[in-house]
């Protein structure tokens, strides 16, 4: 054991987290993965598709992790996912309180990562909040408040809290029997409720859960199997290099936003190291902004007045106290600790929905648009609106009536465009100043790029990528069917 060079262990997994973070941060936002967009999607247009990737993220985590647990190549009981102490009080608070702020903040922690790399300055200002709020729960006054309180309510169990240890200490089967029973019935059972609507069946709904999934794996990997060492030369103690927590670490996004702050401020201090959780978050970020800017969707965007700004802190501060009360954000619980199959993952991750739920049900006694652009499409009344989402500042409809407006408004769009000529179908099409007088009353900026079907010219794209920087975001573009301002869109994304 005297051989290994820890030093360069630590370095080599520091560089594999930061490929796991980039591909992670890229796949996001390409694909639109939102675990917040998975609820409010829900409650504002009755669409699953977003919860769909989300719980096949769930599967795939579950499948993997449970191959490398059954080789021997992890071992899961050395996470803080499945330790003996089951903090079940704060794990519901906590992770009902995350659930509530990520839709304030527009965002989970990952989420907000994600929006950063996009040129998002709001979600800049959530991560500092965050970041300050998590620090204050770790280590302040929240953190004081929390073990006074939530953590006294706890169980003990020896065995540990993941299910395969729970069964085999019950059953007095094998560890490995049980492991193998439960990693296949729970990652079947998300699988098959993923996969039951063939509607979902697109690549990029596949490629978001599968690619996610495997994210959550690979991390696993890098530190329980990679970065682990038997007995570290320096210590002559088990040792998981690279690690915070000193335990095998998943991805999470809410406790590591606390130690980059913490290692940026004690910068000069010799003892402070770099660790995955830390290289994670810009590696995120990044993994945005290159996917951004390859897909051209990279923007600047401001608070648009007081109440955003107000609803973006709060949303901040409980997300930073919830986080890391649950011990786990949606993607630390309700993703990696969900592999593990824990215990307080699985508590946390129904009170983490229903907390988003209950943000939105706030947003809409307010009267403010759902936080998040659907990722597919919205209906009306059970009429179908055809809305097609090409990313969070992009979509396209067909034929809007003056009364699809109002719902336009109601889903978070600030600007729309009209790119269909007047009297295409005849008297019976709504004209252009009649859509721009709806717009007005409704708030929502308006322009008329009319274009000829099969007939575009650079122009007209040209024209396109000018309102596309200059009007408000997300905007939403129709024609008669949509397939016009699509094609206008990707000519006006080589045109910038």
């Amino acid at each position: 054991m005297a051989d290994i060079d820890i030093s360069a262990l630590n370095q080599y997994v520091l560089w594999l987290s930061v490929a796991v973070g980039l591909c992670f941060g890229a796949l996001m936002q390409k694909t639109g993965f939102c675990t917040m967009g998975a609820v409010t999607d829900i409650i504002s247009v009755s669409d699953y598709t977003r919860l769909r990737q989300w719980m096949l993220a769930i599967a795939v985590g579950i499948f993997g992790v449970g191959v490398l647990s059954v080789t021997g190549d992890i071992n899961t009981a050395k996470t803080i996912y499945t330790a003996a102490r089951l903090n079940w009080l704060s794990i519901v608070v906590g992770s009902l309180v995350f659930g509530f702020g990520m839709v304030l903040a527009a965002g989970c922690s990952s989420k907000t990562l994600v929006r950063i790399g996009e040129g998002n300055l709001k979600s800049l200002v959530v991560f500092f909040v965050l970041a300050l709020s998590a620090w204050m729960t770790l280590r302040g006054v929240f953190g004081v408040l929390r073990a006074n309180t939530l953590d006294l309510f706890s169980l003990n169990l020896p065995q540990g809290q993941d299910i395969p240890h729970v069964l085999s200490a019950v059953s007095g089967l094998p560890l490995v029997q049980t492991q193998v029973l439960s990693f296949v019935l729970l990652a079947s059972v998300f699988a098959v409720f993923a996969l039951l609507s063939r509607n979902f069946w697109t690549f990029e709904n596949l490629l978001a859960g599968v690619g996610i999934g495997a994210c959550v794996v690979g991390l696993f990997y890098v530190s329980g199997h990679i970065g682990y060492v038997s007995e570290d030369p320096n210590t002559l103690e088990e040792a998981f290099v690279g690690s915070s927590s000193g335990r095998m670490e998943g991805l999470s996004f809410v406790a590591p936003y606390a130690y980059v702050i913490d290692w940026l401020v004690f910068f000069s201090d010799a003892s402070k190291k770099l660790t995955a959780g830390i290289v994670l978050v810009p590696a995120v970020v990044l993994g945005s902004t290159l996917s951004a800017l390859a897909t051209r969707t990279f923007h600047w965007q401001g608070f648009s007045n007081t109440e955003d700004l107000g609803n973006h802190l709060v949303g901040g501060v409980l997300m930073g106290f919830g986080g890391v009360t649950a011990l786990g954000c949606t993607v630390g619980q309700g993703l990696s600790g969900m592999a593990t199959l824990s215990l307080g993952s699985l508590m946390a991750l129904p009170c983490f929905i229903i907390g988003g739920l209950l943000g939105m049900k706030y947003l809409q006694f307010r009267s403010i648009p759902a936080p998040c652009v659907p990722l597919k499409y919205t209906k009306k009344d059970d009429i179908p609106l055809n809305l097609q989402r090409h990313n969070d500042t992009f979509s396209t409809a067909a034929q809007l009536g003056l009364g699809d407006l109002s719902e336009v408004a109601r889903l978070g769009f600030k600007s729309v465009i009209n790119n269909r000529p007047d009297f295409e179908a005849g008297p019976s099409q709504p004209t252009s100043e009649q859509v721009g007088q709806a717009c007005q009353s409704l708030g929502l900026q308006y322009a008329f790029l009319p274009v000829v079907a099969g007939q575009l010219k650079p122009e007209e794209a040209t024209a396109m990528a000018k309102l596309l920087e200059e009007m408000p975001h997300p905007v939403l573009a129709f024609c008669r069917s949509g397939s016009r301002s699509t094609q206008l869109y990707a000519m006006a994304k080589r045109a910038l």
